[in-house]
Parts: C-alpha cells; sequence; structure tokens
C-alpha cells in the first residue's frame, strides 16, 4: 500500500516549489506561530552528529491517534543537485504509533518506497525520524546536500489541509562530513519502525 496515496497532489506537490536552495547554514530552523491546526511546527532541530536526525516541535499538543489520516511530518531532500527534490521523509500515524518511511521521488513526480525509518514521539509537542545517508544518492563530488521540513494537517480549524514549511522559503544547506562518493540506487526493502532513540 503506498503510504502517500492520496496526499501525494498536496504534499509531494506543495513540497516542489520548495527546491530551490536558501543559503541558510544553520541547522536549527526556529518558526512563527503563523499556520492553524495542531502541527503548526515551532522548532525543526536536526542533530547531524551520528545518524541525521530531524526533531518537529509544535506549538500544539497532539497525540498520534489524533493525527490518524490527518496529520503528516515530513522532510524533503536534495541530494543530487537537480532542479527538485530527490526524497522525502514522510512520519504519519497509525492510530496506535508514528511510523516513518522514505520515499524516492522520480521525476514524474511518481513515488517509490524505500524503506522504513526510525521515528518514535518525544513528548506531547514533539516527534523525531533518523535517516541513515547510505540510504539515499548522493550525487557525485557533493559536498552538502540540503533539507526542508514540513507540516500537514487537517481537522479543527484546517477544513481544508493546513501546511507549514521550514524554512518559510528555500531549504537549508548541510555540510557533508567527509566527501561524498558516487553510490548506487538502494534496493527497496522493508524493515521494522524501533520504539527507541533520541528523545530530545
Amino acid at each position: 500500500m503506498k503510504i502517500l496515496g492520496a496526499v501525494t497532489v498536496l504534499v509531494v506537490g506543495a513540497l516542489l516549489w520548495l527546491a530551490v536552495p536558501a543559503m541558510a547554514h544553520h541547522t536549527d530552523q526556529d518558526d512563527p506561530r503563523d499556520t492553524p491546526g495542531k502541527l503548526d511546527l515551532r522548532t525543526v532541530a536536526f542533530d547531524h552528529d551520528g545518524t541525521p536526525t530531524w526533531r518537529f516541535v509544535t506549538f500544539g499538543r497532539w497525540t498520534v491517534q489524533q493525527l490518524w489520516d490527518q496529520g503528516f511530518l515530513m522532510v524533503q531532500l536534495d541530494t543530487k543537485g537537480g532542479s527538485g527534490i530527490d526524497y522525502v521523509l514522510v512520519v504519519r500515524s497509525t492510530g496506535t504509533q508514528l511510523q516513518a518511511n522514505l520515499f524516492r521521488l522520480r521525476p514524474d513526480g511518481r513515488e517509490v518506497k524505500i524503506e522504513r525509518l526510525r521515528t518514535h514521539k518525544a513528548g506531547s509537542r514533539a516527534a523525531w525520524v533518523a535517516l541513515k545517508l547510505s540510504k539515499v544518492v548522493i550525487g557525485a563530488h557533493r559536498t552538502s546536500y540540503f533539507w526542508s521540513a514540513m507540516s500537514s494537517f487537517i481537522g479543527t480549524a484546517c477544513h481544508q489541509t493546513c501546511f507549514d514549511t521550514v524554512p518559510d522559503d528555500g531549504m537549508v544547506e548541510q555540510t557533508l562530513s567527509t566527501s561524498p562518493t558516487p553510490s548506487t540506487t538502494p534496493t527497496p526493502t522493508t524493515t521494522t519502525t524501533s520504539a527507541s532513540g533520541p528523545t530530545g
């Protein structure tokens, strides 16, 4: 089953316009209270020590049950230096727990599921997702990649989907710790979500 499914047009379409990088080298991003709904992002903190990990902190409180089929947290990645984004990390609710998956975006906008990622809720206002860079293709000779985050929610005060993007414009440049080498396209696999990891 496609995890993005019905949100592909709304979410991926909204992500694509953010693909022009911004020259922002700091990796923790604060965002104002500017979006209705439960997933108005306050901070997206990025931990690049060890496995890259993004921690979403919202202004409002929310539960895993409240996000079921209503809310998503996402990270988009530009790893190849093209005109669009290359990968999307999608955090969703199964009703009882959070689940995250990595998708590769084809040039035609279709998504290909790569594998399950580690994710977990962190208190009443936060969640994190982690990605090993070995799971994605880094362009040859690149010394950095770009990322941006997004939330989407539909519900009270958001009868039409409310989006919040961090940063508001462009993407954040993240320097690679070592010089990249060309890598092969990962073979799609499925792994089990772990509830252990950073809690911030």
